[in-house]
């Protein structure tokens, strides 16, 4: 037997020996070195020089030997050129994916753990930037290395064109492009990959396939392929394929596959046609490998049944296939005995874990169950998969723990619970671990998992782990120090939990494999020291931001290979020293923001790879002179500091590299960028925003900036005074100039910025018509914003042409009528304007989510058309002219239809209007609605009792100033979200619900964040006795409560006074009785209270002068009585008289009534139970008084005589001075009637009235010597008055005077 064995593989060798001789080419002219045909190498490097390389990836195509370079490998028989592989995946990195298993997106979930790669242009980890063409045409020298035998040149950026045809002349070739006539003469070809070629437009790809007998490997992943291949197709020649690829195309997979015996592994994923029939997968008896991955079996009922009757597969891949169903434990699964992987992941599954099909697989060794609507618990059958090495459960509905009894799974190496709801202790978790897997296990996963606890101090006996995430839990403590001796550890995500205490260099002692250290979004304090990181040689990625450390001193020296720095977030401070980062030599990110930094000191010398460094949100306020060192920097951001005085370029003259500058919130004054400025020429992105600019900009000013393409000076003074005609070197995407003075008239030179993705005008001093060009420029842009302007025109009838998915144009003097909208618009506002006509009847915007065409002149009805707005999240139609009944869109039918308008309603504003109707029933879908505004129309009926059931999310409610009327709806208490609730100027009746104190967003008041709402606009609000306009964000913090101008009734509940975040307080106009709540002054944040014109009686409360942000009080016309309460914020109120008036029974300084004091108030109310008594004594009193005064009198006649001329006397006298009273009352006159007073007084006081004179003398002795005098003096006396008929010697003369003209 050896003896044959050593014949077969002699007469082996001699045949290779004679295959060589024949083979050889001897007329081939090698090269000197004898390493590299010269006529190949100047092949290469003529296509070289056709290409643009910005990443320098054929650097190393230089020297003789060419098959050294990279990418290129060379025969070791005949020298000639046999691979050339471009492909824009470093190879370490295909290693790495070989490496992490079947699965690429076990590397998506690395990727999506690495928070911090949002700061580089990564799609793929080590991807560079693409080949490209330089000149638009590949060079044809390729053609002349005909003994190519592997091409590839994927993964790069050939400018949209397809390879060249002189390539059907490499014979040879493993990759081609379009034309596949040349495919059939390649009869030996065993390998053929094209994937990622676009062959949608070559229709026989799949005859021209099927004409190479010996293929074996066919890869055709993402070639643009669709439709269906004809079952009359054969590909009988095919006998001899093992691996067929054709993922990620739109095919419908054909049955002819079937036939394929010898195929082994097949990829059939991310083919989005749907297929049903899968009984031809049961023929492919030698396959192990396949993947169905994102084909949908949703509708196929026999996939299982197919798969099964595969003995030999090991791999089946079904993630994201539309399954909804698990498989019965008692299917036969005896043909799967070998199955290794399986992956479910993606699916719908909604049912319990335990009941899934898979448990009995003891062959398995990688589970991958992620995010597919798993519930339950963690099955116990999990114990018996004895072979697994790989789970991952991540992204489900599981909750509790892991089972006990899993001491045989002791060759786990990867566990994955993530974003699940385990809801228990991580210590506890852990503790279930298998012992057995302690040294095998080497990924770790458990973030977001609703985890507690402390990390455990024996988590340093899992001596292999390599990768441990427990971020976004609730965990707390210091970080133990068994991590520093997981001496295998290379990602350590602990972010988003409550870890704290200090640092310690035990934590990170052995971390010497360590390249991700995550302690982001925790509670860590103290000072970062040297020695704490000095044993992390290998880490690329530090993130320590939002902490508390307050102190950085020369730590990071250690850190040579550091490739991403973030130390946001802290309370770090003082000035930045150099020694920080000396040692830092690899940073390529750094992150400094949101900290107390004041200055720098040259620390930046050594840090010449940097490209992204942020300093935002500090306080510096120079540090621009030391980016000298900064050559490679492409983003900058000092934003948020307080630079300023004049921005010059030159302090940015070393930066030639810089793509993105962020300099906006500081308060730069001025700028100037010196024309063709080396330093600005690759800038891309420039924000200005939010400085004290001033400066007059003209073109110079831009000259340099060829590169531009956002730029935002938003929030400026600047003017421009640009020529009309200036043609800009740049294009830009993004262009915001609000509040700077652009106009009056229409920019130019805008014309020609036809690349304008987002422009941004508003507030910007245009007067002007807009022009036409504007349309047509701008027919590509996303967004338009031009409001607050005073543009004028109307608006082109058909907007239809654009792509525009937002405009804004309101609050400008446009005219016209609403124009048909762009297809894919979702917001439009053209508020305030004059728009005019009926709204159109037919909008074709299905995409519209926000609609704002409020304070125009609108007539007509609201079209239907608007009600089939069904994605439509905020409606404005306030301030118009709009009539007819709001309720002709409701349909009974589709009242909880999801595809029905108002189903994602947040905000509708109806008021205004002269709307009728009923309370609109179609709300009765909007479960989402917040704003609700239906107040000045004329809608009648009552208010619903759904409201809380249907619209449980309301926080505002107006319906004010309609015709509402009935009771309150008790189930409004309900409102759990309500802060703002007007009723006013309706003709509600009832009582208040007591359970109003239910309401508990007036309970607590409401949170000032306003994510929910994005207004631009201003609100009006009645409020204080004032209408007062409102910005949004403010509008949303304010609790009221209006009930005023109804007939409404009873006594106010005492409740009341448990809307402890009520701002606004207004009961007034109603029938209210009793008395006000005593315990108002708990309302604390009370501003306004308003609750004149009721019958409410008794004393006001003194809480209320406990009210200290009270500024409105109106108790008017009511019942009240007693002592109004002092207090100094009551004494601070303006108009006190008006406050108080129309109740008589109030006293003090306000009302000017003196009130008894407190005691005397109290002891006449404790008398007067004995009133009878009190009245009885007076009689008696006054009995025995007149007696004796009689008595005294009739013993003595001269005391009679005297007494009774002394009475006469006083009558008189009281007589008189009555009658004079009585008259200057009535004339309002002086209360002094002599002569002598009317002449100082009446005359000096004003110029007309009526005067008195009384005098003792006779009447007509009086009259005849005063009345010459009265008249010289412009008195006219036209009467004399006699006071008594009797004789009395007092008389009266009254007149009339007026004032000479002088």
């Amino acid at each position: 037997m050896v003896k044959l064995v050593l014949l077969i593989r002699g007469a082996a060798l001699l045949l290779c020996l004679l295959i060589s001789q024949t083979t050889s080419t001897p007329h081939v002219q090698v090269s000197a070195s004898g390493a590299c045909i010269s006529s190949e190498r100047d092949a290469l490097l003529s296509f070289k020089a056709s290409l643009l390389d910005p990443a320098g990836r054929l650097s190393s195509w230089q020297g003789e030997d060419c098959c050294q370079w990279k990418g290129v490998r060379c025969s070791n028989r005949t020298g000639h050129l046999i691979k050339l592989n471009l492909r824009n995946i470093d190879m370490e990195m295909e290693d790495y994916m070989d490496n992490m298993g079947y699965y690429m997106y076990n590397m998506d979930y690395y990727m999506y753990d690495m928070g911090y790669i949002n700061m580089y242009d990564y799609n793929y980890p080590n991807r560079s930037k693409p080949l490209s063409l330089s000149a638009g045409e590949m060079s044809s020298s390729l053609a002349t290395l005909q003994h190519l035998r592997y091409l590839d040149l994927s993964w790069n950026d050939f400018n949209g064109t397809s390879i060249p045809v002189f390539l059907s002349s490499l014979k040879n070739l493993r990759s081609y492009i379009v034309d596949l006539a040349w495919l059939p003469r390649l009869s030996l070809l065993s390998h053929l990959d094209m994937s990622y070629v676009d062959l949608s437009s070559a229709r026989d790809w799949f005859q021209m396939v099927n004409m190479l007998p010996s293929l074996k490997v066919l890869r055709l992943s993402e070639c643009g392929l669709d439709g269906t291949i004809s079952a009359s197709t054969s590909i009988s020649n095919l006998t001899h394929l093992e691996v067929l690829d054709v993922s990620d195309n739109t095919l419908r997979i054909p049955s002819q596959f079937g036939n394929l015996s010898k195929l082994q592994y097949l990829d059939v994923s991310l083919n989005s046609y749907p297929n049903v029939d899968h009984a031809w997968l049961s023929r492919l008896s030698s396959l192990s490998h396949l993947d169905m991955s994102y084909v949908d079996l949703g509708s196929a009922r026999d996939w299982f049944q197919s798969v099964n009757m595969l003995p030999s597969l090991k791999v089946l891949g079904l993630s994201g296939c539309g399954l909804n169903s698990t498989m019965s434990a008692s299917i036969s699964l005896s043909n799967l005995t070998h199955l290794e992987v399986l992956d479910m992941s993606g699916n719908n599954f909604y049912t319990s874990l335990k009941h899934a099909w898979f448990w009995n697989l003891k062959s398995l060794k990688e589970l991958y169950l992620s995010y597919s609507s798993w519930i339950g618990s963690i099955p116990s059958d999990l114990a018996n998969m004895t072979a697994l090495q790989v789970i991952d459960l991540s992204g489900n509905q599981l909750v509790g723990l892991i089972p006990e009894k899993l001491g045989n799974l002791c060759n786990l190496t990867r566990m994955r619970f993530s974003r699940n709801n385990i809801g228990s202790s991580i210590g506890e978790f852990m503790r279930r671990l298998p012992k057995c897997s302690w040294n095998t296990l080497q990924e770790f996963s458990v973030q977001d998992a609703n985890m507690t606890g402390n990390l455990p101090s024996w988590i340093g006996n899992m001596t292999n782990l390599s990768v441990l995430r427990a971020s976004q839990n609730m965990l707390t403590g210091p970080l133990p120090v068994g991590v520093g001796t997981l001496s295998s550890l290379k990602w350590l995500n602990l972010r988003n939990n409550n870890f704290s205490g200090v640092l310690l260099k035990e934590q990170f002692s052995n971390l010497g494999k360590l390249e991700l250290l995550g302690l982001s979004h925790n509670n860590f304090s103290g000072v970062l020291l040297k020695e704490q990181f000095a044993g992390l040689g290998n880490l690329k990625v530090l993130e320590l931001s939002y902490n508390s450390f307050n102190s950085v001193k020369e730590q990071f020296a250690s850190l040579g290979k550091l490739e991403h720095l973030d130390l946001s977030h802290n309370n770090l401070s003082g000035v930045l020293l150099k020694e920080h980062f000396a040692g830092l030599g690899n940073l390529k990110v750094l992150d400094l923001s949101y900290n107390n930094f004041n200055s720098v000191k040259e620390q930046f010398a050594s840090l010449g790879k940097l490209e992204n460094l942020n300093l935002s949100h500090n306080n510096f306020n120079s540090v621009k002179e030391h980016f000298a060192s900064f050559g490679n920097l492409k983003l900058l951001d000092l934003s948020y500091n307080k630079f300023s005085g004049v921005l010059f370029n030159e302090d940015f003259a070393s930066l030639g590299n810089m793509e993105h500058l962020d300099l906006s919130y500081n308060n730069f004054s001025d700028f100037l960028l010196k024309e063709h400025s080396e330093s600005s020429s690759n800038i891309k992105h420039l924000d200005l925003s939010h400085n004290k600019l001033d400066s007059v900009l003209v073109e110079k000013h831009f000259a340099g900036l060829l590169n531009l393409e956002y730029l935002d000076l938003s929030y400026n003074s600047l003017r421009f005074a640009i020529n009309q005609k200036w043609v800009p070197t740049f294009r830009l995407k993004v262009a915001k100039f609000q509040s700077c003075k652009l106009g009056p008239i229409f920019p130019e030179w805008l014309k020609w910025q036809s690349d304008i993705d987002v422009l941004v005008l508003s507030d910007s001093n245009l007067d002007d018509v807009i022009p036409d060009w504007f349309w047509v420029t701008f027919s590509r842009a996303s967004t338009l914003q031009a409001s607050g302007n005073k543009l004028r025109g109307s608006l082109p009838t058909n907007l239809q042409h654009m792509s525009a998915e937002y405009i804004h144009l309101g609050s400008n003097t446009l005219t016209g009528q609403v124009p048909k909208l762009p297809i894919h618009i979702s917001r439009l506002d053209l508020s305030s304007n004059s728009l005019s006509g009926s709204l159109p009847s037919e909008l074709y915007a299905p995409a519209l989510e926000d609609l704002m065409l409020a304070n125009n002149q609108l007539t007509g009805t609201i079209p239907l058309s608007i009600f089939q707005l069904t994605f439509l999240y905020r409606l404005d139609l306030s301030g118009n002219h709009l009539e007819g009944d709001i309720m002709q869109c409701w349909k009974e039918s589709d009242a909880n239809s999801t595809s029905q308008f108002g189903w994602d309603l947040f905000s509708l504003a109806l008021n205004n209007n002269n709307l009728t109707g009923q309370f609109p029933k179609f709300l009765a879908r909007s479960s989402k609605l917040m704003f609700l505004d239906l107040s000045y129309n004329r809608l009648f009926g009552g208010l619903p009792e759904w409201l809380p059931e249907k619209i449980p999310q309301l926080k505002i409610l107006r319906v004010r100033s309609n015709m509402f009327s009935g009771h309150i709806p008790q189930s409004f208490t309900s409102l759990r979200h309500l802060h703002y609730l007007d009723i006013a100027h309706n003709d509600m009746s009832g009582s208040i619900p007591w359970s109003l104190s239910n309401l508990k967003a007036m309970k607590a008041g409401v949170s000032q964040d306003t994510k929910d709402y994005y207004y631009e606009e201003s609100i009006p609000v009645i409020m204080k006795d004032q209408k007062r306009d409102y910005t949004f964000a403010i509008y949303n913090l304010l609790v009221i409560l209006d009930l005023s101008s109804n007939s409404l009734a009873g006594q106010v509940p005492e409740e009341i006074t448990l809307l402890l975040g009520l701002t606004s307080l207004n009961l007034s106009n109603n029938q209210f009785i009793g008395t006000i709540p005593n315990q108002v002054g708990d309302l604390k944040r009370l501003e306004s209270l308003d609750l004149s014109f009721n019958e409410f009686s008794g004393a006001i409360p003194s809480s209320l002068s406990a009210l200290t942000y009270l500024s409105h009080l109106n108790l008017s016309y009511n019942n009240l009585s007693g002592a109004i309460p002092p207090g100094q914020q009551l004494q601070t109120l303006g108009n006190q008289m008006y406050i108080y008036i129309g109740n008589p029974g109030l006293c003090g300084d306000p009302v000017g009534r003196n009130c008894s004091t407190h005691d005397g108030e109290q002891s006449g109310l404790g008398d007067i139970n004995h009133m009878p008594s009190v009245y009885l004594a007076m009689i008696m009193g006054f009995v025995m008084g007149l007696w004796t005064v009689f008595c005294t009198m009739l013993m003595k006649r001269t005391w009679r005589a005297a007494f009774f001329q002394f009475v006469d006397m006083m009558y008189d006298i009281v007589y008189v001075q009555v009658a004079c009273i009585c008259l200057g009352i009535i004339y309002a006159e002086v209360s002094h009637c002599s002569l002598v007073d009317v002449h100082c007084m009446e005359k000096d006081t004003a110029p007309y009235g009526h005067f008195l004179l009384k005098s003792p003398m006779p009447t007509e002795g009086v009259f005849a010597s005063e009345v010459e005098k009265l008249k010289a003096d412009q008195f006219k006396p036209p009467k004399q008055v006699i006071l008594e008929p009797f004789e009395h010697e007092h008389a009266c003369i009254v007149g009339g005077y007026r004032m000479p003209k002088k």
